[in-house]
């Protein structure tokens, strides 16, 4: 009975120095969840937009400047005609000299300030959606990153929830192998067993969460991570 409390206890303080050990380490400044990973993955989910990749409305928008600024030439008016005495055969004291034909152009003066004022709501537009279409792609790559942090985050709370597990199964065998003997209560035991179901209950909870956070970063991929990863890692070679 002894080796086996003996055995429990060492195992016990090995899974406490690797649990100790992880804590640690998240605990070190130098210990960051952000990593290339997600910046990578940002700038994947971007590739993948194809509305942010095209840009359909800001090209529609440079070509709305492009009409507006030829727009103007619409509003010219060119009139003409020959001078009917040219046309004619001469006749004593005809002038056939000039005006030989008469040539006229009309501008509305008010369209040159409205085209213009047109030319200038184009650009603020085109300004306009440029900064729209950049504000996505931030948006887009910030969602991407906090998404992943997540998954990230979630996965660390299994790892560190597998240590909690491992103690109780560990101090439920000592309890069980003392209840054997009549050396703990039943209320004990019931109390260890119990500890330990939650342990398994609340990792059941936990890798639920990091199959959700998985699926929200796979939704703004438009793949499985692990595709995205592949992927990646293959334009990398």
């Amino acid at each position: 009975m002894k080796k086996i409390a003996v055995l429990a206890l060492l195992i016990v303080s090995a899974v406490a120095v690797r649990s100790q050990s992880l804590i640690d380490s998240i605990g070190d400044p130098s210990f960051i969840l952000r990593d290339t990973i997600s910046e990578r993955l940002a700038e994947f989910a971007v590739s993948r937009n194809q509305s942010l990749v095209s840009q359909p409305r800001i090209k529609e928008l440079e070509y709305e400047i492009k009409k507006t600024r030829a727009a103007w030439l619409n509003n010219f008016a060119a009139s003409g005609n020959l001078n009917e005495n040219n046309m004619q055969p001469q006749r004593e004291g005809q002038n056939i000299y000039f005006p030989r034909y008469n040539f006229g152009v009309t501008i509305p003066i008010g369209s040159l300030f409205t085209k213009a004022y047109d030319t200038k709501i184009a650009k603020l537009r085109h300004e306009q959606e440029v900064y729209n279409h950049n504000s996505d792609i931030e948006m887009l790559k910030t969602a991407v990153k906090v998404r992943y942090q997540n998954y990230l985050s979630n996965r660390y709370l299994v790892a560190l929830h597998e240590a909690v597990i491992q103690d109780e199964k560990v101090l439920l065998s000592v309890v069980e192998s003392k209840f054997d003997v009549n050396e703990v209560t039943l209320d004990a035991y019931t109390v260890a067993s119990r500890r330990y179901n939650d342990a398994l209950a609340k990792k059941v909870d936990l890798l639920k969460n990091v199959n959700t956070s998985k699926l929200e970063l796979e939704s703004l991929l438009g793949v499985t991570l692990e595709e995205a990863m592949q992927e990646m890692n293959s334009g990398n070679n």
